[in-house]
């Protein structure tokens, strides 16, 4: 089982409604890169907590990442396709893990992806209407979201060369072990904040993944994977909420909010508007997803922000305004304590 991070409060009352927000990873898939958003927007969520409505938090690392869910014969990292599917059995079988309410499933499940991990939402949310399971998606957040045409991104066009280079994924991967190999864990911790400029515990995490059997193979190999998938909107109308705009009775179609950064490298600018022009929500179409482009300078690895940075903090309280949100337009984020009451108001309207 990859490493995970869960904040599970138990109330009580045997009557409480439970909501799980359930994170997906980017790439590289380590949990341990959000355990600073996850633990704040825990903080913000927790003390709007009531006994009869309790929110749990729930992530795990994506599969390939952590030597520990890697066994001995495994000798080739996950594809993309492999990482769909078993974020999807890990979503099924999410259920409340005790309490008067232990092993019942969640009244409500809200969807939370960034970079890849948005378009791993997608497909979930695709995914489970078309099966015969009774799981209800209530909404899904994709933070910084590459879901169309990411070869075309800044990033995207410099990968894809590099993908040139015969064997790239496993080279780089050896590199890696070679240049490391002989340095102490706190020199290579030390090492990896002195190059990157990262924060102790966001340094300490991927000198992990950069010693790790093969996580550097796995971030690589992924990556080459979504730049030959993740090209045009493969999603059916119904996702995007457009029969329900012609009066036809859809149910439980998900509350999707997009929130794009202002330049993300790993977005290009154009194929992020002709997405919000083609499926994003107005004020007389309120059933498709809200889409939101950041104002706050918050940069698509947010997650790697120290906590003392207002960015991180933002990028979390933006959660609350993002579900709140009626219509795509720019966002400032500036009372936590306002968004929060308008989260749960959403929740319980859904």
């Amino acid at each position: 089982m990859p490493s995970q991070i869960s904040y599970s409060p138990i109330s009580k009352n045997p009557n409480a409604s439970y909501t799980l927000i359930y994170f997906i990873t980017g790439n590289p898939g380590l949990i341990g890169y959000y355990t600073t958003f996850l633990s704040t927007l825990n903080t913000l969520l927790s003390s709007s907590s009531t006994p009869t409505s309790t929110i749990h938090i729930n992530g795990q690392s994506l599969f390939g990442f952590e030597d520990e869910d890697i066994s001995a014969n495994t000798d080739s990292p996950y594809t993309l396709e492999q990482e769909i599917q078993l974020s999807l059995q890990s979503i099924k079988t999410q259920r409340i893990p005790s309490g008067p309410r232990e092993n019942q499933p969640y009244d409500n499940i809200i969807l939370i992806g960034h970079s890849v991990g948005a378009y791993i939402l997608l497909e979930a949310i695709s995914r489970l209407r078309n099966t015969n399971t009774p799981m209800k998606i209530n909404g899904g957040i994709l933070l910084f979201p590459t879901v169309t045409h990411l070869a075309q991104s800044p990033s995207g066009v410099k990968f894809t060369s590099l993908c040139r280079i015969p064997n790239f994924p496993q080279t780089a991967n050896l590199v890696a072990k070679v240049l490391l190999w002989s340095l102490p864990w706190a020199a290579t911790r030390w090492f990896v904040g002195l190059v990157t400029g990262m924060p102790p515990d966001m340094a300490q995490v991927t000198a992990k993944f950069l010693r790790s059997r093969m996580g550097v193979w796995q971030a690589l190999r992924m990556a080459k994977d979504e730049m030959e998938v993740v090209t045009e909107d493969r999603w059916d109308d119904e996702i995007w909420g457009i029969e329900h705009d012609s009066g036809e009775k859809q149910k439980n179609i998900p509350k999707l909010v997009f929130y794009f950064g202002q330049d993300d490298h790993w977005v290009a600018n154009h194929t992020r508007d002709e997405l919000i022009a083609a499926r994003g929500g107005s004020e007389t179409s309120k059933s498709k997803p809200v889409m939101l482009i950041d104002e706050n300078n918050v940069p698509h690895s947010f997650c790697l922000m120290s906590l003392l940075q207002r960015g991180l903090r933002n990028a979390t309280a933006l959660i609350f305004h993002a579900f709140s949100s009626r219509a795509y337009r720019p966002v400032r984020v500036r009372n936590a304590m306002v968004l929060r009451r308008r989260f749960f108001k959403t929740i319980d309207d859904l």
